[in-house]
């Protein structure tokens, strides 16, 4: 499947009319697969190999000498993991400054929670919670933070995960960027899956997230200091740890 973002049907036929079979480098457009704040995100096709491609094109604000967006490219050049999309180059043409990626195929998250209706058992949430927390460690023992860790984010193929867009990403700076800024997305993030398979009652009455899903006092306290209400998680061993510790009841047959 074809992972696409949201993306507002007008601009879809605009941009669609626009650039569909244009051929930029060695790489001719497919399809729009998103439209974000830095630009227009499209599936390509590699002419010489027939492999599938992501191009991140960058606005003329952004791609004309802005220090601000220039990471992107550069961490995922410094980034090596099966499981983090390869940075492959950059075309620099005519009005059309752009990044190129690996393509990841699969579903986000976020595709398989709203479009899917898919309802995640207790082993699935494990099985990807170890998944993404590894990722992130490796990302952080390089200084990283990907600051944009989401549903929409996450790609799952087959079972093995994938984290996707670094455009936020920044160097660790202690007092600016701080490790922990991933961590509170990640609460965030488990937080979606176990609520995907929660039934709602007919109380009226709106609980907090604590006391309206079938948690542990462990595994609330967990996600509480991911999330900053408790005493924040300092470094991704603690976090795996003690993810591992507090959701190992999860990691069983069902």
């Amino acid at each position: 499947n074809v992972v696409k973002k949201q993306v507002n049907k007008l601009s879809y036929t605009f941009y669609k009319k626009i650039y569909k079979n244009k051929k930029y480098d060695r790489y001719i457009i497919v399809d729009l697969l998103g439209e974000g704040r830095y630009g227009l995100c499209f599936l390509a096709k590699n002419i010489e190999t027939s492999a599938l491609v992501v191009i991140k094109k960058l606005k003329y604000s952004v791609s004309n000498h802005s220090q601000k967006h220039i990471p992107e490219a550069v961490f995922l050049s410094q980034l090596n993991h099966k499981n983090i999309p390869q940075f492959l180059g950059v075309i620099n043409s005519k009005n059309f400054y752009a990044y190129v990626f690996e393509f990841i195929e699969g579903d986000t998250i976020n595709h398989l929670l709203f479009e899917k209706k898919h309802k995640f058992n207790n082993k699935e949430i494990y099985n990807i919670g170890i998944q993404l927390i590894e990722i992130i460690k490796f990302i952080h023992s390089n200084n990283i933070i990907h600051k944009d860790i989401s549903i929409s984010n996450v790609i799952l193929n087959k079972n093995e995960l994938f984290l996707i867009d670094f455009g936020l990403a920044r160097q660790y700076e202690e007092g600016i960027y701080s490790y922990d800024m991933d961590f509170s997305h990640l609460g965030d993030f488990l937080l979606y899956l176990l609520y995907s398979s929660y039934e709602v009652t007919d109380n009226k009455r709106k609980l907090p997230w604590y006391e309206e899903l079938p948690l542990k006092n462990n595994q609330i306290m967990f996600l509480k200091k991911l999330l900053g209400i408790e005493e924040k998680y300092k470094n991704t061993n603690d976090v795996l740890n003690d993810f591992i510790e507090v959701f190992k009841i999860y990691n069983i047959k069902e």
